[in-house]
C-alpha cells in the first residue's frame, strides 16, 4: 500500500511538474521562444542606440541589431529564409560564446530543460542561423518564356546624379529599401537572396566601365566600410549588369542590359577598369561610380544634382525633381550581460533552412527533368522535320526520275514511230518499184 502511495504521488508529481512547464512555457505571438525565455532574454540584455555616422557594420548585426522593421515590411514581398552564414559568405558564429548554466532544479531528474536552460539551448540553436529575404516572382521584370521569373537587383530603376552620388531610384518602398540597405548574395538554387544591413547607402554596388560600357553588381555579404574605404570584393562576372553609356541614364534600366557587342562577342567584365563606389566623404556616405561630366558630354546637356534629405518618418518620403527625402531609420544594438549567444530578432514567418533547401532542390531537379525533357523533344522535332524534309527530297527526285524515263521513253516511241515510218515508206517505194517493172515486162509481151 505504501509502496502504492509513493508510486502514485510520484506521478502526480510528474504530470503537475509538466503541467507546469507546458503552461510557463506557451509560446509568445511570434511563436519563437516561449514567455519564460523571452522574459529571462529581455532581463539580460542590454539595448544601446547606433550613431547614424557609424558605417562599421559585421557579420555580428544580423544577431544583435533589430532588423524587425525590414522583417515586417518585406514579408508580403517575398519570403524569409533561415539560413546557415556560411551558405551566404560569413563567418559560422557570428557572436561570443555562450556562458554555461550550471543552474540544478528538480526537473532535471526527470530530464527536462528549465526555462533558463531552454532560452540557452533556443540561442545555441538560433544563433548560428541568419535570416535572409527572398524576392516574390511578381516583382521581377526580366523574364525568359518557360521559366519561373527571377528579380535581380539594382536593374528595375534608374540611376540618379544625387549629392551622395549614384542614387539607384526604384519604383516600390520594397526596393528602394533593399537598394539602399544591406547586401546580396546569389545562390545557385535559389538565385539572389537579400541579406539585412543597418547602413543606408544611394546604393551598395561595385563598378567596373570601359570607354563604350558601364557595369554595377551587387557587393555581397561580408564586403564592409573599413576605415573609411570598402573591403575589396570578390564578384562573380555574369553578377554583373552591363549597359552601354549612351543608356546609363535612362528609366527601366533593366531594357538596356547587354551581355554582348555589337559584333556578337561577350563583352567581358575583366577587360573592364574598375572604378571607386562606396566612400566616405566628409563622414558621409557617397556612391562615386561613374564620372558624371562623361554624361553630360554624351548626352550634350547638364545633368542635375538632386539633394537628398534623410527623414525618420516612412510618411515624409517623397521625390521631387530636385530634392528625395528618404527613410533612414534608427537601429537599435543589444548585448546579452551573461555574454551568451543570442538573436534580437526573427521575423514572424520563415521557412527553415532544411525544409527550403530540400524544396529548392527538388523544384531545381524538376525543372531540370523538364529542360531535359524539353530538350529531347525539341531535338525529336528537329530529327521528325529532317525526316519529312529527306521525304520531300526523296519524292521529289523520285518525281524527276519519273519525268526523265517518261521523255526518255517518249524519245524512243518517236524513234520507233520514225523507224515504221521510214520502213513503210521503202517498203512502199519496192513495191512501186516492182510495179514498175511488172508494167514493163507487160508492155513487152504486148509488142511479141
Amino acid at each position: 500500500m505504501r509502496n502504492k502511495l509513493i508510486l502514485s504521488t510520484a506521478g502526480l508529481l510528474m504530470i503537475a511538474i509538466a503541467l507546469l512547464m507546458f503552461t510557463s512555457c506557451s509560446r509568445t505571438a511570434d511563436g519563437n521562444i516561449t514567455k519564460d525565455q523571452k522574459e529571462i532574454q529581455n532581463k539580460n540584455l542590454e539595448e544601446s542606440s547606433i550613431d547614424q555616422k557609424d558605417f562599421t557594420e559585421s557579420d555580428e548585426d544580423l544577431t544583435n541589431v533589430n532588423y524587425k522593421e525590414f522583417y515586417d515590411q518585406l514579408t508580403a514581398h517575398g519570403e524569409w529564409v533561415q539560413v546557415k552564414p556560411e551558405e551566404i559568405g560569413l563567418q559560422p558564429k557570428t557572436a561570443s560564446s555562450t556562458s554555461t548554466n550550471n543552474n540544478f532544479s528538480i526537473s532535471s531528474l526527470f530530464g527536462i530543460n528549465n526555462a533558463y536552460a531552454a532560452s540557452d539551448m533556443n540561442s545555441e540553436m538560433n544563433v548560428e542561423m541568419v535570416y535572409v529575404w527572398k524576392p516574390a516572382p511578381e516583382l521581377a521584370v526580366i523574364r525568359t518564356a518557360g521559366e519561373t521569373p527571377v528579380y535581380t537587383p539594382y536593374t528595375n530603376g534608374q540611376w540618379i546624379n544625387t549629392d551622395a552620388g549614384w542614387y539607384f531610384k526604384a519604383p516600390t518602398p520594397v526596393e528602394e529599401t533593399v537598394s539602399h540597405y544591406g547586401r546580396w548574395v546569389n545562390s545557385p538554387t535559389a538565385g539572389w537572396l537579400w541579406v539585412p544591413g543597418r547602413v543606408w547607402a544611394p546604393a551598395w554596388v561595385d563598378w567596373k566601365q570601359n570607354d563604350t560600357y558601364v557595369s554595377w553588381a551587387p557587393l555581397p555579404p561580408s564586403v564592409y566600410l573599413v576605415n573609411g574605404t570598402m573591403s575589396t570584393p570578390l564578384i562573380d562576372d555574369n553578377n554583373y549588369v552591363i549597359v552601354d553609356r549612351k543608356h546609363f541614364l535612362d528609366a527601366d534600366i533593366y531594357k538596356y542590359n547587354n551581355l554582348y557587342s555589337d559584333n556578337g562577342n561577350r563583352i567581358l567584365i575583366s577587360e573592364m577598369t574598375g572604378t571607386p563606389g562606396i566612400i566616405i566623404v566628409n563622414n558621409s556616405i557617397i556612391n562615386r561610380g561613374p564620372d558624371v561630366n562623361i554624361f553630360q558630354t554624351l548626352y550634350g546637356r547638364n545633368i542635375e544634382l538632386v539633394k537628398i534629405q534623410h527623414i525618420r518618418n516612412f510618411d515624409g518620403v517623397f521625390y521631387s525633381d530636385k530634392e528625395y527625402n528618404v527613410y533612414t531609420p534608427d537601429f537599435k544594438r543589444y548585448k546579452n550581460k551573461e555574454n551568451a549567444r543570442f538573436t534580437v530578432n526573427e521575423p514572424k514567418s520563415y521557412k527553415k533552412y532544411s525544409d527550403w533547401k530540400v524544396k529548392k532542390s527538388e523544384e531545381k531537379e524538376y525543372k531540370k527533368e523538364v529542360k531535359e525533357y524539353n530538350k529531347g523533344e525539341k531535338e525529336f522535332k528537329k530529327v521528325e522535320k529532317e525526316i519529312i524534309k529527306d521525304n520531300k527530297n526523296n519524292n521529289k527526285g523520285y518525281k524527276q526520275n519519273n519525268a526523265g524515263n517518261g521523255n526518255e521513253n517518249e524519245k524512243v516511241n518517236k524513234h520507233n514511230d520514225n523507224e515504221n515510218k521510214q520502213n513503210n515508206n521503202n517498203k512502199g517505194t519496192k513495191n512501186n518499184d516492182n510495179g514498175k517493172k511488172q508494167n514493163g515486162n507487160d508492155k513487152g509481151k504486148g509488142k511479141k
